[in-house]
């Protein structure tokens, strides 16, 4: 079962006294302090125990009363007398010592949690990294791409404007394709953009695609007819699953010559 935040602020007593909490936990103590009499005396009395430590004479020593008191709050419940306790014999370093574990105990609840932040922000740190690698290498194997022998860039326009702007990288070699829209406009739901290559003066339909919030596209990997002649290459918008003959108008188009 879940320890009840009473309990967990209480336990920071020892820590409080002695000022060693950070001023987030300080000020979270304090506005249960506020309200737990029970808390006041502990404060109290802890901060009467440290003053007396700090003295370090050997005439500096609690009163009996308090010295149970302090000790009494050490113990585990069930090793807590019932009735008044007699008076202790137990030597003033025993004390001192006490004091020092219940510190311990608020010092030990503030790293925990303080480790328990940092692994949260290690654990997110990484994830970043690890995105931002996965980023570059797959744009260092674009680049690859791009600059592999064989490969010629060509631009698909949109007529009497220079925007939107696709730029189509041809692997030759491989019949592969690469395109790489900018500007490219927003789309209704449902539409998308798709590619056509114009073989032998007929439209033949390849991928769809759709662009981010910014205009940018990147599709990559596209396959390029073999047989016949590829002239162009255009494209429309259509339902997004693709049509095997274009549906409207032209938005962009580019001629593809093979050297």
């Amino acid at each position: 079962m879940t320890q009840p935040e009473s309990e967990t602020l209480q336990d920071l007593a020892a820590a409080y006294a002695l000022g060693a909490l950070s001023a987030e936990e300080a000020s979270r103590f304090e506005a249960y302090l506020a309200g737990s009499a029970e808390a006041q005396r502990e404060v109290a009395e802890y901060r009467e125990v440290a003053a007396l430590l700090a003295l370090g004479g050997p005439d500096a020593a609690p009163s009996p009363d308090l010295r149970e008191r302090v000790l009494a709050r050490m113990r585990p419940p069930a090793a807590r007398p019932s009735a008044a306790p007699r008076r202790s014999q137990a030597p003033w370093g025993a004390l001192a010592a006490g004091l020092v574990a219940a510190v311990g105990l608020g010092f030990g609840y503030v790293q925990l949690r303080e480790v328990r932040d940092l692994r949260a922000r290690l654990g997110s740190a990484m994830q970043q990294l690890a995105q931002t690698s996965d980023r570059l290498r797959a744009r260092e194997a674009t680049i690859d791409a791009l600059f592999a022998p064989g490969v010629r860039m060509y631009q698909l326009t949109a007529s009497g404007d220079p925007d939107p702007l696709i730029q189509f990288f041809w692997d030759q070699e491989r019949n592969r394709a690469i395109v790489h829209g900018y500007k490219l406009g927003d789309l209704p739901a449902g539409r998308a953009y798709q590619l056509w290559f114009i073989k032998d003066g007929t439209p033949v339909p390849s991928v769809t695609f759709k662009p981010e919030p910014d205009g940018h596209v990147k599709v990559e990997q596209i396959p390029v007819p073999s047989d016949g002649k590829i002239s162009a290459a255009a494209v429309t918008v259509e339902p997004e699953s693709g049509s095997a003959q274009p549906t409207t108008p032209i938005r962009l188009v580019g001629n593809l010559e093979r050297s």
